[in-house]
């Protein structure tokens, strides 16, 4: 990713998904819309469903994926995350 990307933003990516395979030639190619919640070194974690903050019975569970940055192909913000 050589764009800052603030996180909670919601974005698009399009990656290589290798599953098993170690080279991209074998990669599937697949894309998905979510919200930025980590970077950790060479990858990012992207929630595609979570519960909203000010819900009453939340009970703070989320899904989503675990991306190499070496993986995505494009990437964009969607909604770019209000400052606090």
């Amino acid at each position: 990713m050589e764009v800052a990307i603030p996180k909670g933003s919601a974005v698009y990516i399009r990656y290589l998904d290798q599953g098993l395979n170690s080279t991209s030639s074998d990669a599937a190619e697949r894309e998905t819309i979510g919200w930025l919640t980590q970077e950790i070194g060479e990858y990012i974690c992207i929630q595609n469903d979570r519960t909203v903050e000010d819900f009453q019975y939340s009970s703070g569970s989320a899904s989503g994926i675990f991306l190499p940055k070496s993986c995505i192909l494009e990437i964009f913000v969607v909604v770019k995350r209000e400052s606090e």
